[in-house]
């Protein structure tokens, strides 16, 4: 059982240190990626290329919504992050349509 809890232990350091680096090198894309990967990992309908703010406002969860909002001091960040998805905006300008 200690080797199992070991290897865990190495791989979450392995995954603090990559985080702490990716967050240094490319702040904004890095926390976007996590945000993305947590969504989809424990939302069940969450699309992997979708925010946990866009999500919220598609499927309607207004506590959460509002919460997401009152972190971010924006009343419109969930709708806003959900038209940026609609639009393609977060996609470098090789990957957009048109």
């Amino acid at each position: 059982m200690t080797y199992i809890s070991n290897a865990l232990a190495i791989i979450g350091a392995g995954f603090i240190v990559l985080l702490i680096a990716g967050l240094l090198m490319n702040g904004k894309q890095c926390a976007i990626s996590l945000d993305q990967f947590v969504g989809t990992c424990l939302r069940r309908g969450h699309m992997a290329d979708e925010t946990i703010s866009a999500w919220a406002h598609r499927c309607q969860h207004h506590r959460l919504e509002r919460f997401i909002n009152w972190i971010f001091r924006d009343p419109n960040h969930c709708a806003l992050a959900y038209v940026s998805e609609m639009r393609g905006d977060q996609n470098a300008r090789e990957y957009r349509r048109g």
